[in-house]
């Protein structure tokens, strides 16, 4: 940040892992993440459920307050969003009125720690691809 260079922030919701969205039964290609398969699926809901007892308390969604958290990291950083419906982008949206004090970042950030995250946002393979300037 110190060179003022700008971020997206992709996947802020984790694939709707942090709105509560159910996978469908055939057909949905999170059945095939890391992060939404095996033993990391309940390890993983275990740090959604921090996320909904903090947003609770804050009056606000998770999908809210997880947006509000990234952009209240930095001004640069700016939360790609992909909602499929008005509702989800309207609640989307309504994380902009909502304002995180460095306090509350920290408490958020303990509650739901991201060196808890279990398993990978994609495969192996995909993994790999990603940045190819590594290459």
């Amino acid at each position: 940040m110190e060179l003022g260079i700008g971020v997206t922030a992709y996947g802020a919701l984790s694939r709707g892992l942090l709105t509560g969205s159910k996978m469908a039964v055939q057909g949905d290609f999170r059945t095939r993440m890391p992060r939404f398969s095996g033993e990391n699926r309940p390890k993983n809901a275990a740090l959604v459920a921090a996320l909904d007892k903090t947003a609770a308390a804050r009056g606000v969604r998770p999908a809210q307050l997880a947006i509000a958290w990234v952009l209240a990291k930095s001004p640069r950083i700016v939360p790609v969003i992909g909602a499929r419906t008005r509702k989800q982008l309207a609640e989307s949206l309504a994380a902009l009125d909502v304002r995180l004090s460095p306090a509350e970042v920290a408490a958020l950030e303990e509650a739901v720690p991201a060196s808890a995250v279990a398993g990978t946002g994609y495969d192996e393979r995909q993994m790999r691809n990603l940045d190819s300037e590594r290459r």
